[in-house]
């Protein structure tokens, strides 16, 4: 059951699918312009039943060896019609109730198999036997079946489009009735098992119920006497004993082998019917689709129930039918009347459209006209080929819907959707209107090299981000955050921090609104008149700082000269000098090294210290070498260690024009 239902409900869903996204309904499609619907189905497709019965190996007298067989379903069909009237409230009317009326013709077998009983009877003359039956083939009966039932459904219906749509009705049924008339192949052996005890009365007969026959029994039985007659007539001698008045026979057909069994009503079933219409007009549409439906009769079941307990009787297989679970599914075609006046579709009367009153300003405007007041709708466009998310409104009363805070650009694939119905706008370009900039003033720098000018532009929309791009003495300069500002409430933006130079290609942008500017040229301001400057002594300059052994402290007497150095360096600001750093022959060459480059450094630190620019001041590492006294006397080694300032020759001093 599980495998048809998921089945039916996957044939539904890829209906469905089929139809929806391949076609898209144009923009007369009006979904659902009737309440009310009725449908007229045919249906045909397979039966299927799971058939449960009562025990009814008890029910023969004494049994031994009874076997009550096995009972099952075969060879069925099912054709029927079912009429319903549909009822879809709401504002869409997708979704209704309904019922109506289904009757069914189903046909099928019914066989037993395995079947055989041994028990107590009683012949025609009084004697007691054991009664031996079983069918020389299974026991077949063709059932045909009368269901009549009601349908109480949810139903779902849609339209893709003008010739399609899609419907699906689900539910209960109620079983009204359920009659079976039954047609039987059955036909029984009648064998018999006589037992004689002797008694003072005579030699009547007795009951043997032993599983197996004793070897005193009189077995009237097919095995018994081809047993003994192997070539024997086993028709004719089972016709003398039923002369002789006893149950015997082969193939034994019942007198009455036709009958009906009705189950008990009442029942409440399930209905599944998923399909495609196809309208022929508004009003008319034929249905294509699939049924499942499930039923689970009741029946009482004789409790005395046996299929045969003598000779010519017979009992149907269906009275010890106690339930039955039954399943059919197959195809239903039929028709859809939808009872009505067709509400006049909605359409796109006029379009019109509204530039943005300044450039790069949103608020450009499309307006589409005629549309149905009250009716909530959803708009889709492109901007520029980009799709938009969907406007949302109600039509107004006017019967227009606005789509305003508009900028420039292309508008296209213009998409308004209305339930089902979808209507089309023509494309739109929205245009800006000019927009200009005006250089409001200028700052040139306030000094040389400085770059403090600034430049301000007006004519500008306030409020709006700006950028403002511009060319620097023939270089495009790059965007900084500073060129990217708001504009202020008198419409103007100020750049600052600007060096002198030439300014061209000036461009100032809002959005995709472009405006140029005039060039703007900033200058220096007039340098001041030339400074005198005495020339410095150079000689102090070329006098030596002297060190104690390996340190690089400057001694008590040579303070002076570095004092004096800073002195004269400060008042020449255009002086630049190398400070050169020497040792005596002591240590090793890297540790000299290192030590002339210290004396250096301590040199040009206490000139600092004393005011002078550290840019003006390099220092060089000498080394022993240059010595100016004897390293191989004390006297000559002090005079080596020292330090020594020239003016630096690739610095001389510049003088002011």
């Amino acid at each position: 059951m599980k495998k048809i239902f998921f089945f039916l409900l996957a044939s539904g869903a890829l209906s469905a699918t089929a139809q929806g996204p391949q076609a898209a309904p144009p923009a007369q499609i009006a979904d659902g312009h009737s309440m009310w619907t009725v449908d007229v189905n045919l249906l045909g497709g397979s039966l299927i039943q799971n058939l449960t019965t009562a025990n009814s190996t008890g029910n023969y007298l004494n049994g031994v060896n009874v076997r009550q067989g096995s009972l099952t379903f075969k060879t069925s069909g099912s054709i029927g019609i079912d009429a319903q009237v549909g009822w879809f409230p709401g504002k869409r009317r997708h979704w209704g109730v309904g019922t109506g009326f289904m009757y069914l013709s189903q046909h099928g077998n019914v066989v037993l198999e395995n079947f055989h009983a041994e028990y107590q009877a009683t012949d025609g003359r009084g004697n007691v036997y054991r009664q031996v039956v079983s069918p020389n083939q299974p026991v077949e009966e063709h059932l045909k079946i009368s269901n009549i039932n009601v349908p109480v459904l949810l139903k779902y219906k849609t339209r893709l489009s003008e010739k399609w749509g899609l419907c699906a009705d689900a539910g209960l049924l109620l079983n009204l009735g359920m009659t079976n008339k039954f047609t039987s192949n059955a036909s029984f052996d009648y064998e018999a098992i006589y037992k004689y005890a002797a008694t003072p009365t005579g030699t009547p007969t007795v009951y043997d119920n032993s599983p197996t026959p004793g070897s005193g029994d009189f077995l009237i039985t097919k095995a018994a006497f081809l047993n003994a007659n192997a070539n024997g007539d086993v028709a004719h001698f089972f016709s003398v004993q039923q002369g002789l008045g006893r149950g015997v026979g082969l193939g034994v057909k019942p007198w009455t082998r036709s009958g009906s069994v009705s189950y008990t009503t009442g029942s409440i079933g399930l209905l599944l019917q998923p399909s495609v219409n196809y309208y022929l007009s508004d009003n008319l549409a034929l249905n294509f689709g699939l049924y499942y439906l499930y039923q689970a009769p009741r029946n009482a079941a004789k409790t005395d129930y046996t299929v045969t307990n003598s000779m010519g009787s017979y009992s149907s297989l269906l009275n010890n039918v106690t339930s039955s679970q039954q399943q059919s599914y197959g195809l239903n075609v039929g028709i859809r009347f939808i009872p009505g006046k067709r509400r006049p579709p909605m359409a796109i009367a006029s379009q019109q459209s509204m530039d943005p009153t300044i450039c790069g300003k949103s608020d450009g405007m499309i307006v589409l006209n005629g549309l149905r007041p009250g009716t909530e709708v959803q708009v889709t466009y492109n901007m520029n080929g980009t799709p938009h998310p969907g406007y949302n409104s109600t039509v107004m009363a006017d019967g227009t819907i606005k789509l305003s805070e508009l900028a420039a650009g292309s508008y296209d694939s213009i998409v308004l959707t209305a339930g089902r119905a979808k209507l089309r706008g023509t494309p739109v370009n929205l245009v800006n209107p000019p927009m200009y900039v005006t250089i409001r003033s200028t700052n040139n720098p306030m000094s040389p090299r400085a770059c403090d000018g600034s430049i301000t532009f007006g004519s500008l929309q306030p409020g709006r981000y700006v950028t403002i791009d511009y060319d620097f003495n023939g270089t495009p300069q790059p965007t900084t955050a500073e060129m990217v500002q708001t504009v202020s409430a008198e419409g103007a933006v100020t750049i600052n921090h600007l060096c002198a130079g030439t300014y061209t290609h000036i461009t100032a942008k809002i959005n995709n609104c472009v405006a140029n500017a005039a060039d703007v040229v900033l200058k220096d301001p007039l340098p001041p008149p030339p400074v005198v400057v005495e020339p410095i002594d150079t000689s102090i300059l070329s006098s030596s700082i002297y060190f104690d052994p390996n340190k690089a402290t400057i001694s008590d007497a040579s303070l002076h000269t570095v004092e004096y150095a800073a002195k004269k360096l400060n008042e020449d600001k255009y002086a630049n000098i190398i400070v050169y750093g020497y040792t005596d022959n002591s240590g090793s060459a890297e540790k000299n090294k290192a030590l002339s480059l210290k004396r250096a450094e301590v040199v040009k630190a206490e000139l600092i210290r004393m005011g002078v620019e550290p840019e003006r001041i390099t220092i060089k590492s000498k080394g022993t070498s240059e010595p100016i006294g004897d390293n191989k006397t004390a006297a000559g080694k002090a005079l080596n260690r020292r330090a020594v300032l020239r003016l630096d020759a690739s610095g001389l001093r510049k003088k002011k024009n």
